[in-house]
């Protein structure tokens, strides 16, 4: 697959690139205007290290990362950085600088700003998350005015993707390298805020145009999704962000919108309790992944859900191609498991689901009532709790719906997933996550990743369902725009 092709490379002693990207022809570009965007809730900070999901939106429009990730096929591509070395079996990476960037309030870009912006974010949730706890960066350090070192306590796989996160953008307090800039009132007190275009930014495209083409961003908060959408249709927002199903497919039916969707946004399973009876054997476990119709799930996603056959969406580092399913639909050879394993039925389970509908589960309580009629067709009663989404994964129940968001590295679902299923270590799979995450080489990653999709399907402690693509609807005069992790407004254009 491409993205597994891709990751491959980037064991190649460095990664060059020049310093343009490919854009529509200038010919056909219109530049300047203000793009007008809807988002689900207040930017409350314009720190990468501290933003919360709405937050990034706008900071990920003014600081740019080390290297970036292409959507399309999960390669590794220069940023900030012109190219890089690994060495120490990937314990110490060295990164190249660009030079002839400043920050937008005049600072030059160097090698002392990444260590300080580094610095900064220590100690910081999203610090944790991208590079673990206790932090794998031992130290960055500054060699000379265009040359950075990362010096790891040990090899640790997802480092290099991880410097592509939003929340990795160099900064220098509120001052970025980015296309758009804020000026010191620009955050309003409703959460809505003003970006300018940065006239001293850097990129180009292919033909030698500056960027970016637009004037300014309004991004402005509206928490109903019901409401962006009513807001887009009334031509008061050309971008309408975060929507759910129902507004995803009246986007499609209006001639004057266009539904862009990020692919392969979550991942949604059904986690199972091994320590809940009977389902500590795994005939019982393998019971339910038999019965469950991942086909008639997809119907309440209106094209945006689709059947997983593993917790990861292809073309990720690490997907099996040899698994075309997780388990066969067979709801009388389940019911033939469970006799023959003496469990007696019915059985009688929790099943958990979101109390309120999320990106993996837009009617979370139909989704949860037709797994729950599967299973009684095999002798396993259900009886459906509502739960807040937040604490799904600490309820005591036997089965509960589970959401993982698909990150920029398979470690991001994998971890979350499996990583804390055993705390003394005694399981297969976390050893085998535990050794991914201290290989730097993909294509090893690639094979460990394998072995634990093998086993998770044998083991049953969790059963995929789908993946699920976020959707995003926007004004028909939107162009250029590309619905990813670290999307930017840096190559959008507004038609006449």
């Amino acid at each position: 697959m491409a993205r597994v092709a891709a990751g491959l490379a980037l064991l190649l002693v460095a990664c060059q690139a020049v310093p343009s990207i490919a854009t529509p022809a200038p010919s056909a570009v219109v530049a300047g205007g203000t793009l007008r965007v809807a988002i689900p809730a207040e930017v409350t900070v314009l720190d990468p290290w501290n933003a919360d999901s709405a937050s990034q939106v706008a900071t990920r429009q003014i600081f740019e990362t080390l290297v970036t990730v292409d959507p399309a096929t999960g390669a590794v591509a220069a940023g900030l950085a012109s190219s890089w070395q690994m060495a120490n079996d990937g314990a110490s990476w060295t990164f190249a600088l660009r030079g002839g960037i400043s920050f937008a309030d005049g600072t030059p870009f160097d090698a002392a700003t990444v260590v300080a912006s580094f610095d900064r974010g220590r100690g910081t949730r999203a610090y944790r998350l991208l590079f673990d706890e206790p932090s794998a960066i031992s130290r960055v350090v500054a060699l000379d005015g265009k040359t950075v070192r990362f010096e790891l306590r040990a090899p640790f796989g997802p480092f290099l993707v991880h410097l592509a996160a939003p929340q990795a953008g160099i900064a220098r307090g509120t001052s970025g390298t980015g296309p758009f800039t804020a000026a010191p009132d620009a955050l309003a007190p409703d959460g809505s805020i003003t970006l300018r275009r940065n006239e001293a930014y850097w990129l180009r495209t292919s033909g030698g145009r500056t960027l970016p083409y637009l004037d300014g961003l309004v991004l402005r908060p509206v928490r109903d999704a019901a409401a962006r959408f009513a807001e887009l249709r009334a031509g008061r927002v050309d971008l309408a962000l975060e929507l759910p199903v129902a507004q995803a497919t009246a986007a499609r039916s209006d001639p004057n919108l266009a539904l862009l969707t990020r692919p392969s946004a979550a991942s949604a399973t059904l986690g199972i309790d091994v320590a809940a009876t009977p389902f500590d054997q795994p005939d019982a476990r393998r019971a339910v992944a038999m019965a469950i119709d991942r086909g008639a799930l997809s119907g309440p996603y209106y094209g945006l859900g689709h059947p997983a056959s593993q917790v990861i969406p292809s073309g990720t580092l690490g997907y099996d191609d040899s698994v075309v399913e997780f388990a066969p639909l067979d709801p009388s050879g389940a019911r033939r498991l469970l006799s023959d394993a003496h469990i007696a039925v019915p059985i009688n389970v929790d099943l958990a689901y979101p109390a309120f509908p999320t990106m993996a589960y837009p009617d979370p309580q139909r989704i949860a009532q037709s797994i729950a009629a599967d299973l009684a067709k095999v002798g396993i009663i259900a009886r459906l709790r509502a739960v807040d989404a937040a604490a799904l994964r600490d309820v005591r129940g036997a089965l509960a719906l589970e959401t993982t968001l698909v990150g920029l590295d398979p470690d991001d679902v994998f971890w979350p997933l499996f990583g804390t299923d055993d705390p003394r270590d005694a399981s297969l799979i976390v050893g085998l996550l535990r050794k991914a995450r201290m290989e730097a080489d993909p294509s090893k990653r690639a094979e460990l990743y394998k072995q634990v999709s093998k086993l998770a399907r044998a083991e049953v402690t969790r059963v995929p369902l789908l993946i699920v693509d976020r959707a995003i609807a926007a004004s028909a005069r939107v162009a250029g725009y590309v619905a990813e992790t670290n999307a930017s407004f840096g190559t959008v254009w507004l038609r006449p």
